[in-house]
């Protein structure tokens, strides 16, 4: 039997919530002949490779690779290296599925033959007791195959192609050679990023899957994990600059890699705007970025300039 959908699940001293991810995968027994499901180990200090091996033992769509600590690039490399469904996508191991709409959504991709296949997804305030949905806006039709070189980007407001949302066909990422970098935070840009030039077609389907856990103290999007990991986070921008730059693509595609670098810059901005790092030593080092992306794109610069201001002084 083809598997129609590989999941990699990094997984990295998450033994608190593996279990809630894999249950969320294996609810629904009809479907596992059709997915690929491929946890990756990467060097937890835990329980979390236990656990794991255990559910790998009852579940035959589930396997493990267990490897050195390399980061969360790391995982997804691998898994993509060892990926054999028709699509792939990463859900990483504190998070979980909504286990209705995913069943409907993986009997879908037989019918399927996108690069990009998009839903949405909804942001899970554990802590709080609150759920948030994130949907693509109404323009965008459900079922309908857009073209990636004429579809109208400015159709997304602060949206884009997330990885909560997006599972791209296995061939094309393997034919690209994709891969993103390892021992490094924030690499889910890259993830959204890079193959865009290469797609051709995405659809939108009408499901709600993806349950993202947002409030963990450890997260890297929270404010402290930013400003911890600020030297990472302008690392992976550079790369997302450089790569718009220097990468020959449609006009069209190039608006919607501004839209990401705008979006991530602000950011960027606000770790040490909003964080009172400009009145310490950390002021030189958003000054020397700032003078690096105004000498390396000045449109891209522009861009931000146009939509956020920022006193550096």
């Amino acid at each position: 039997m083809n598997k129609l959908l590989s999941i990699v699940i990094p997984v990295y001293n998450t033994e608190k919530y593996l279990e809630r991810c894999l249950d969320s995968l294996v609810y629904y027994g009809d479907i596992l002949e059709y997915l690929d499901i491929i946890v990756v180990n990467d060097g937890s200090k835990d329980k979390s490779l236990e656990i794991a091996k255990r559910y790998a033992s009852k579940y035959d769509a589930i396997r493990v690779i267990d490897k050195e600590n390399g980061g969360h690039g790391s995982t997804i490399n691998r898994g993509l290296k060892e990926a054999n469904g028709k699509y792939f996508r990463v859900i990483d191991s504190d998070d979980w599925v909504n286990v209705d709409d995913v069943r409907k959504y993986v009997l879908d991709l037989k019918n399927i033959d996108c690069d990009i296949v998009i839903t949405n997804f909804s942001r899970e305030y554990v802590y709080n007791g609150i759920s948030s949905k994130f949907e693509y806006p109404k323009e965008i039709e459900f079922n309908k195959v857009y073209d990636a070189d004429e579809f109208d980007y400015s159709l997304f407001k602060e949206e884009y192609f997330f990885m909560a949302t997006t599972s791209y066909k296995t061939s094309l990422l393997k034919e690209m050679n994709f891969s993103v970098d390892e021992k490094m935070f924030y690499v889910d840009m890259e993830y959204v990023t890079f193959p865009i030039p290469n797609v051709k077609n995405f659809i939108l389907l009408d499901y709600d899957i993806y349950r993202y856990f947002i409030g963990r103290p450890d997260q890297s999007i929270n404010i402290k994990g930013f400003v911890k990991n600020r030297l990472q986070h302008e690392i992976v921008l550079k790369k997302l600059i450089d790569f718009c730059v220097n990468t020959e693509m449609n006009d069209n595609k190039k608006k919607l890699i501004t839209k990401i670098i705008v979006l991530m810059c602000n950011t960027h901005y606000n770790i040490y705007c909003k964080s009172r790092l400009l009145d310490k030593k950390y002021k030189k080092e958003i000054k020397q970025f700032d003078k690096w992306f105004k000498d390396t794109s000045k449109e891209l610069y522009d861009a931000v300039s146009k939509k956020y201001m920022y006193s550096l002084e």
